[in-house]
């Protein structure tokens, strides 16, 4: 991955990445690159307000956008590849109480499982 690509992904996080605990934005001061090779990073994000951490992996996608690539065939087979790409968005992050743990751990070491008691709540 070269400079430019690293820097513009970096941008991008912190232009969009709120704190799915606090909804903070972020800054590059709270972003630490974990890992990166070929075309992937993976990031810990710190958020300087409530201390959440968050792992983001991100990938760059490289486009060849000569000549021969801007029919209108190719063209749609390109916008269908990135709509594809969208991440499913959160609209509720939720925290896992305490309460639920114990109640799975309890669960998991009945004689006789069934699983639909894991899925579904039959109180």
């Amino acid at each position: 991955m070269n400079y430019q690509s690293l820097k513009w992904m970096i941008e991008s996080i912190i232009n969009s990445y709120k704190c799915p605990e606090c909804s903070t934005l972020v800054n590059e001061s709270n972003i630490d690159i974990i890992w990166a090779a070929w075309s992937t990073i993976n990031i810990d994000i710190e958020c300087y307000w409530c201390g959440k951490h968050s792992m983001i992996k991100t990938e760059v996608l490289s486009l060849d956008l000569t000549n021969k690539w801007l029919s209108k065939e190719n063209i749609e087979k390109l916008k269908n590849t990135l709509l594809g790409l969208r991440p499913n968005i959160v609209t509720k992050q939720t925290r896992i109480k305490d309460e639920e743990i114990i109640d799975l751990n309890r669960d998991l070491q009945k004689k006789s499982l069934n699983v639909a008691e894991l899925l579904w709540d039959n109180n």
